[in-house]
């Protein structure tokens, strides 16, 4: 009746109390034995309340694609006043005597009185049970939340399970390409060694000697590379296996362990496994990336907030 948000800024804002004492008086009337009035009475006070609930179907149904909307808020305004002060006019006079007749003042004090210890009691019941639930939803959000880390969890460890069984599928293809270069080498280094040729001066021996070095240097250089290739995925593949079962670890501590502080040394301990260098007997890893790694264990100290309790 106030404001819509199909009518924007045209409010009725400034007859809200009009309104407000309309349905003051027409629900005091509800509950009042109007039978006792004269016949006038009940027709002047029925008369006007029947021009109110005209006026407002007339509200209900307004639009500001017709006409003037302000100038029709303005009219209704002025006639939601009238109507209001017109019904005030009419029937005020006649509820104390209807009041009066309703029943005992004393006893509807007393009943008041009772109905406001009832709602006290209420109160009281509705905030032990608004307090209980806030606790369940406290619980709700802290499991939500312990859930929600374990699927993430779950996530990475898949991840890293996934890549791990990729570099070792790729890794598994270069010790292939290895062991056949290899052999090449080998083959090659064989035939070189037996294939010979007499009546050749010192300079086409020479020549024949740097030609043979220098084929056999670039298939063992591609054999060492092949090799190292091979080395760099399998230590790759190993490393992450090592982080996934370090965060299957970190999730079954921390289903296990109630101790909060526990829980907060259990997560440095599983940052530092996956995050820090792993040794795995591939490569040489004790300069690779070490102070990487510990900026990294050091970021999480600093940015991860202290459980509480």
């Amino acid at each position: 009746m106030i404001a819509r948000p199909e009518w924007g800024t045209i409010t009725l804002e400034d007859v809200r109390s009009d309104i407000d004492r309309i349905y003051l008086i027409v629900n005091s009337l509800k509950v009042l034995p109007v039978e006792l009035l004269t016949k006038n009475a009940i027709s002047s006070i029925t008369n006007e309340i029947q021009q109110i609930n005209g006026l407002f179907e007339t509200i209900n149904k307004f639009s500001i694609e017709s006409g003037s909307p302000a100038q029709q808020r303005d009219q209704f305004i002025s006639q939601i006043q009238n109507r209001a002060d017109s019904l005030y006019t009419v029937a005020s006079p006649w509820i104390p005597f209807l009041v009066y007749q309703k029943g005992d003042v004393a006893r509807n004090i007393e009943s008041l009185t009772a109905s406001v210890k009832e709602a006290e009691i209420l109160v009281k019941e509705a905030k032990t049970n608004i307090d209980q639930k806030w606790k369940e939803i406290d619980d709700i959000i802290i499991k939500a939340r312990e859930a929600s880390a374990s699927a993430g969890a779950a996530v990475f460890t898949q991840d890293f399970k996934k890549e791990a069984s990729i570099l070792k599928e790729t890794a598994k293809i270069w010790l292939k390409v290895t062991a056949i270069v290899g052999l090449i080498t080998v083959f090659a280094a064989a035939l070189l060694w037996y294939y010979t040729e007499a009546g050749l001066d010192q300079g086409q021996i020479w020549q024949k000697i740097t030609t043979k070095i220098v084929v056999l240097g670039i298939l063992v250089t591609a054999t060492v590379w092949c090799g190292k290739i091979y080395r760099a995925l399998m230590h790759q593949s190993a490393v992450y296996q090592h982080r996934a079962l370090s965060i299957q670890t970190l999730q079954a501590f921390s289903s296990a362990v109630k101790d909060i502080q526990i829980k907060d040394a259990v997560v440095l301990e599983a940052a530092k496994a996956v995050f820090s260098n792993t040794s795995t007997g591939y490569i040489d890893s004790s300069k690779d990336g070490s102070e990487g790694s510990v900026k990294i264990l050091e970021i999480a100290k600093n940015v991860l907030p202290k459980s509480n309790p």
